[in-house]
């Protein structure tokens, strides 16, 4: 079904998506360097109802919220928390959400129990993701801690910094855990769990504040009807977002 009608975007006939290539499984880029991932394909099918093409436009994570309200795409989506600190603009708005996760340390597993135990974590070099939850998350909770940004400690010319983080960084103990949600961090254990010696293991697995930490995605106002049938299509289609775990 095609239902373009009262639907105006940056582009005719297209959907521009602003994305994020850092959040395997959520959105990142295969081999070929191609955005791929579930936000983008659950875009794609949202586009796809729409009689659209979609095209999607990196962008760094930290305030890719700010996006569509300044005029340079139609939706963005990277598994944005909708937060009172993500001012979306006057030209921007949020859409419903449509899934949920949790915090989480991807540690070495032999570690795990000490990470677990983070009311006396000490030391400990942990690698996020600038302006993410998992970075005001770590802020808060391992105050005793090493903060590392991900564009800091991952060279220009790696290709995936996710993978690099992992297999180089904690596998030689250069960082001790990568805070992300704990649908990434899963997806990175079983990915890379045998390019690590003993293996890998989620750790310190809790909601942020205490919150139900949803994602959102934002619209772009001027995008006239899309909000609309946005939030329709994620009414409709959220249970399908992700695989069963």
């Amino acid at each position: 079904m095609n239902d373009t009608a009262a639907v105006g975007t940056l582009v005719p006939g297209r959907l521009t998506v602003c994305t994020y290539g850092g959040f395997a499984p959520v959105c990142y880029k295969n081999p070929a360097g191609q955005l791929i991932g579930l936000d983008v394909s659950f875009l794609t099918r949202f586009a796809e109802s729409l009689g659209l093409a979609i095209a999607t436009v990196e962008k760094s994570f930290d305030g890719i919220w700010t996006r569509p309200g300044a005029n340079e795409c139609d939706v963005a989506g990277a598994g944005v928390m909708k937060r009172d600190d993500r001012d979306v603009g006057p030209g921007g708005s949020w859409s419903d959400a449509y899934f949920q996760v949790e915090r989480s340390l991807l540690v070495r597993a032999h570690e795990k129990a000490a990470f677990d135990d983070y009311a006396t974590l000490t030391g400990k070099k942990i690698v996020v993701t600038r302006g993410s939850t998992a970075d005001i998350d770590a802020k808060k909770r391992y105050p005793r801690c090493t903060i590392q940004y991900v564009e800091d400690v991952v060279p220009k010319d790696q290709p995936d910094a996710q993978e690099f983080i992992v297999k180089t960084l904690i596998a030689s103990h250069q960082a001790d855990a990568f805070g992300e949600g704990d649908v990434s961090n899963k997806y990175l254990r079983d990915k890379y769990n045998a390019a690590v010696q003993g293996g890998l293991a989620l750790a310190d697995v809790h909601p942020i504040d205490g919150l139900i930490e949803t994602f959102n995605f934002i619209t772009r106002n001027a995008s006239l009807g899309v909000l609309d049938r946005l939030n329709a299509f994620i009414a409709k289609n959220k249970g399908c977002y992700a695989p069963a775990s």
